[in-house]
């Protein structure tokens, strides 16, 4: 059931790629359409699945921390993504000083897809662009947390043993990036935001600190 489940959240993505294959539509239209469908598509997936499964949004976590644990929510905020970023920092740093040739190849690949304009357009100054960024950063967190860390984590945990659970939630969130040169970061970072769903008690940490991870990518990403 998850494999399907990860199968069809996958697939998700296909109608936003035909869209922003459209190309005489404004491509800032295009950036809008395919932000709006994605999370619409994905959170249906994720709806439909949770159904089949017998399990609802407050059973993954979808509340607001109590203020009796905002204290220890804001720790784990600060803590989880400071550690993202110096884990990314540390694995793209080691990646330029021992294979520097493709380290260099790679960064000088031009994208003309989706994410490189939301990128560009987000840090033109231009309050569109700022807002569509933070939206869709926030949208792809959200999602992404409902998903592996609601209802896949969750599943997996019923099945099997915890250990059992947080590796394969982690090894399905590291295939879902496709991208084999950051598997590693992908992976830790999965480890991170499971472990902050267990040690939160919802869902509210890990998509903040996912949300905060992936708009300072954007914004230091000469670094990260």
């Amino acid at each position: 059931m998850i494999i399907v489940f990860f199968i069809f959240f996958e697939l998700a993505a296909l109608p936003g790629l035909a869209i922003w294959s459209i190309e005489s539509l404004p491509i800032r239209i295009r950036t809008v359409l395919v932000t709006a469908l994605l999370f619409i598509l994905c959170l249906t997936v994720i709806n439909k699945f949770l159904k089949k499964l017998g399990m609802n949004y407050s059973d993954i976590g979808v509340r607001l921390p109590k203020n009796a644990d905002l204290k220890k929510s804001v720790f784990l905020f600060l803590s989880g993504t400071v550690v993202c970023l110096i884990w990314a920092f540390i694995y793209f740093r080691a990646f330029e000083m021992i294979l520097p040739t493709q380290y260099n190849r790679l960064s000088a690949l031009k994208d003309t897809g989706y994410v490189q304009f939301l990128f560009e357009w987000g840090r033109s100054g231009e309050f569109c662009g700022t807002a569509v960024l933070w939206i869709s950063t926030l949208f792809i967190a959200t999602t992404e947390e409902l998903a592996f860390r609601g209802l896949i984590f969750n599943y997996l945990k019923r099945e099997y043993s915890f250990k059992d659970a947080l590796i394969w939630n982690t090894v399905l969130f590291t295939l879902a990036h496709l991208n084999p040169y950051n598997f590693p970061v992908s992976f830790v970072l999965g480890l991170v935001f499971t472990l902050l769903y267990v040690k939160s008690g919802g869902l509210a940490v890990p998509i903040s600190v996912h949300f905060a991870y992936n708009l300072s990518v954007f914004y230091l990403d000469k670094f990260v």
